[in-house]
């Protein structure tokens, strides 16, 4: 279950309007690309992939490699969606492989794909820990913060 809690930026406790978190969850469900930054040797590397968030966790098809044993070797992630104005970072761990069948199908649904275990892995299962998000406006956020929100898993 995720719970509210106060978001800080730039180190002091915001003052925008709390943004709702209906729509941090529209913009996890509705997601084409999610940028999974593990853990590496030397320095991240983001690495775009296709996933799905269902009940709380976020299910991403990994695919890579090297990613792939960075988070096996270490299980912290980040991963963040397009926007760099409506902004959403799960902060989390890897739970391990998915192979559940109502995840794969909705994986399916959502990219009209057909997801092939032998071919691309198992799933990959990110429980959040923390979620931060916020809404700028102007071009390239240049009005500043309009709306902020955190979220933890209790």
């Amino acid at each position: 279950m995720l719970e509210a809690a106060p978001l800080r930026l730039y180190g002091q406790p915001t003052s925008t309007p709390p943004l709702d978190w209906g729509w941090v969850d529209t913009q996890l469900l509705e997601a084409g690309t999610y940028w999974v930054i593990a853990r590496t040797q030397g320095h991240p590397h983001p690495r775009p992939v296709w996933g799905v968030w269902q009940g709380d966790n976020l299910y991403l098809s990994i695919g890579t490699p090297a990613t792939a044993r960075a988070i096996s070797a270490d299980p912290v992630v980040t991963v963040h969606l397009d926007s760099g104005t409506d902004v959403v970072i799960v902060e989390g761990r890897s739970a391990g492989a998915v192979t559940d069948t109502a995840v794969l199908a909705e994986y399916d649904r959502k990219y009209a794909w057909s997801y092939d275990i032998e071919t691309y892995g198992p799933l990959t299962r990110v429980v959040p820990e923390s979620i931060l998000a916020w809404r700028t406006a102007g071009w390239a956020g240049r009005e500043s913060f309009q709306q902020t929100g955190r979220w933890r898993l209790v």
